[in-house]
């Protein structure tokens, strides 16, 4: 028994005798820190004083940098909003969506038909409602709508979320994601939905079944083609579906 007491010993004395060791090494953290976020861009002329090199060429960082102009460039973004009753909170998200410019086009779904929804009640500015495109339908589709406005996009991706959530301070990360791996569907959402959402993923390995649920309302990000591909299998599979027009259009 006292074997193992004597090995935890040592081994206790070690680790005390090694951290006071580093503890006096002659390392200023905070000059490394400040160094690495004080990279210049002198990057061209290759004299970074005493910055770390971080091992990336100039060759490469133009390379990069042309790589997410094309991205931004392919993979051009329109934003879709939809309007039920809360016209507040879709002033309040359209402003911040213009604000960001970062799409080409913002086109606002209008699911209450009792209301014939116009620019003038979502803006006051002339030149940002060239932007804008109202879209009210005669009933509403519920999320059917979503993908119904993605589908109408002159762009390859779009940008959906609930007009009740702040996006503004993941909006950009979210988007640098998506164009990272298009073919996927990007989406965010909080710890507890995301938990809940693993409730409605389904497998089955006998027919190779594998299916999820992502909670696209608090910010999603997804290629207008999977957008129609999706209706498309709601037009096939719901039998509720009508076939009906629904749609009155406001440019």
């Amino acid at each position: 028994m006292w074997k193992p007491c004597i090995i935890l010993i040592v081994t206790l004395g070690l680790t005390v005798i090694l951290l006071q060791y580093i503890s006096l090494l002659p390392i200023n953290n905070y000059q490394i820190y400040s160094e690495i976020y004080d990279l210049t861009i002198n990057r061209r002329n290759d004299n970074l004083g005493n910055s770390i090199n971080l091992g990336f060429s100039v060759f490469e960082y133009e390379q990069a940098k042309l790589q997410e102009t094309n991205l931004e460039n392919e993979y051009d973004l329109t934003a879709v909003l939809l309007h039920w009753k809360r016209l507040e909170g879709v002033q309040k998200t359209l402003q911040y969506l213009l604000q960001s410019n970062l799409f080409k086009q913002i086109i606002i779904w209008n699911n209450n038909p009792l209301i014939n929804l116009t620019s003038d009640h979502l803006i006051k500015t002339n030149h940002s409602k060239k932007f804008i495109r109202i879209i009210n339908s005669n009933k509403n589709l519920k999320d059917e709508a979503k993908y119904r406005a993605c589908a109408e996009a002159k762009t390859r991706a779009c940008f959906y979320a609930d007009d009740d959530w702040n996006i503004s301070h993941y909006l950009k990360s979210l988007i640098a994601s998506f164009r990272s791996d298009p073919n996927l569907l990007h989406s965010i959402t909080d710890a507890y939905t995301f938990y809940t959402n693993l409730v409605w993923s389904y497998f089955d390995t006998k027919i190779d079944l594998h299916s999820g649920f992502s909670w696209i309302g608090c910010g999603s990000v997804f290629l207008r083609q999977h957008a129609q591909k999706h209706l498309q299998l709601v037009n096939k599979f719901l039998t509720n579906y009508t076939g009906k027009k629904i749609l009155n259009v406001i440019d």
